[in-house]
């Protein structure tokens, strides 16, 4: 009862969190169990909470045994359906054994359940695949090895793609992928089960690594970046893929992480070149304070645009006033709180989701008891009611359309006093697009010819 409850508070939870939240393949989450879903770990708790609420079934997670410090946490825990494991990074004086934890799993997936595993051990707010390790591997074959009959245990591989982890109204693309039938490796199993459970576990990797983006350090996931700010629109308009929005961009930003892979192995320097042409742009950006979006428009769609954005936030500013009033105090909170407890981004978003799920609507219950001793009218205070979140919504797009307009003004700026100094700005601008072509059609010729 409590896991169901907490799953649908969840699911209104990241439904108001996250701006965007896709699902590619969503149908293969309906795989019944014996099930093990395994999946990248980039943003701690927020990952098993987004991964429970797609799965139709209820899930049982493995958890490090950390976190089961006190007895309430033990009970509550437990109740919610999360099952310790023992690692030897938590406890390195003790000798450490899972038994129990493989017991547990063993009864779990011959009752035909489903767990919930992230093989990498530890949660790292990067877009990259840390060592995989073989627990799961261990577990899907040795319960498929010692059952008196074929249980057919399946794992489900998904990968999480955030576009940044830790801010409210971001984007989500969960990519999900063909369940792994652990049977074709029970053979290997009994004949050597080291290498089996190393076959497996390579196999997992591989299929995890289709589903994410993976980046080699954090300079190339931030050249990647870049290269996705200035390009995407122009190598998009050159592309043949054909697939939903969320999953087009998913494959071009995997398109320009083989590219870029390819050049560092095979021209490394021009690959250095594109890297300080984009680095020296990126610069001068950042010295204006301008963003890579509002210097491509014509300065004649600037103006026009620039002048429908401001009529618009001179009319709604009220209606500004009226939302941020309302929603300030429910909106911060999750904010402050999340600070307060942790300074580690990955545990940022689940916080402030969790906050926000209870901050929200207890303030939204106070402002309703109090309109309704001052207006003690059903009508108006349901109206007044749906008025709160819809408000809410409204005043974060005001805010987002109101920083967009300051670099509009900006860049108008700019061109009306410096326009000479934005005109080599946009000359640099096209040097970089221009290399970034010439980089890919390189990297198209090779392709043809593989």
């Amino acid at each position: 009862m409590l896991y169901n409850v907490l799953k649908f508070i969840a699911r209104i939870g990241l439904w108001v969190f996250f701006r965007k939240f896709e699902v590619r393949n969503r149908h293969l989450m309906d795989t019944e169990g014996p099930l093990l879903v395994v999946s990248n770990h980039p943003n701690t708790f927020m990952d098993p909470i987004v991964t429970a609420t797609l799965l139709r079934q209820q899930v049982y997670f493995i958890t490090k045994s950390t976190v089961f410090s006190t007895p309430f946490r033990t009970w509550l825990l437990q109740h919610m359906n999360l099952v310790p494991i023992h690692r030897r990074e938590d406890n390195p004086d003790l000798n450490i054994s899972n038994e129990e934890t493989f017991k547990a799993c063993f009864k779990a997936l011959r009752e035909r359940k489903s767990l919930l595993i992230f093989p990498e051990g530890n949660s790292f707010n990067e877009r990259r695949l840390r060592k995989i390790k073989t627990g799961t591997a261990r577990i899907a074959l040795g319960v498929e090895a010692t059952s008196h009959q074929p249980l057919g245990v399946r794992i489900l591989p998904v990968g999480l793609n955030y576009s940044d982890p830790t801010r409210f109204r971001s984007d989500l693309f969960v990519n999900v992928g063909n369940p792994i039938d652990v049977a074709s490796f029970l053979p290997a199993y009994n004949t050597d089960p080291t290498a089996a459970v190393k076959a497996l576990t390579d196999h997992i990797r591989q299929q995890l690594e289709k589903l994410i983006i993976v980046t080699a350090s954090d300079e190339e996931d931030e050249l990647v970046r870049n290269i996705e700010e200035i390009y995407r629109t122009r190598l998009a308009a050159g592309s043949q893929i054909t697939a939903p929005e969320h999953e087009h961009h998913f494959l071009l930003t995997k398109s320009i992480v083989k590219g870029l892979s390819y050049f560092n192995e095979v021209a490394p320097e021009l690959l250095q070149n594109l890297k300080q042409q984009i680095s020296d742009y990126r610069l001068q950006l950042n010295r204006l304070r301008l963003q890579d979006a509002v210097l491509r428009k014509g300065h004649t769609k600037l103006l026009r645009h620039s002048i429908r954005m401001t009529i618009f936030l001179l009319l709604c500013f009220p209606l500004y006033l009226y939302g941020l009033l309302n929603n300030y105090l429910p909106y911060i909170i999750p904010s402050k709180v999340a600070k307060r407890l942790t300074e580690a981004q990955e545990f940022m978003a689940p916080i402030m989701m969790t906050v926000g799920i209870f901050s929200f609507p207890l303030f939204y219950l106070l402002q309703s008891i109090l309109f309704w001793h001052l207006v003690p009218n059903l009508f108006y205070l349901l109206l007044y009611m749906v008025s709160l979140p819809v408000s809410g919504f409204f005043t974060l797009q005001y805010w987002n359309t109101f920083e967009r307009i300051q670099d509009h003004w900006l860049l108008l700026k700019l061109f009306l006093n410096r326009s000479t100094l934005l005109s080599k700005l946009r000359e640099q601008r096209e040097k970089v697009l221009i290399a970034l072509e010439e980089a890919r059609m390189l990297y198209l010729q090779k392709l043809k010819k593989e």
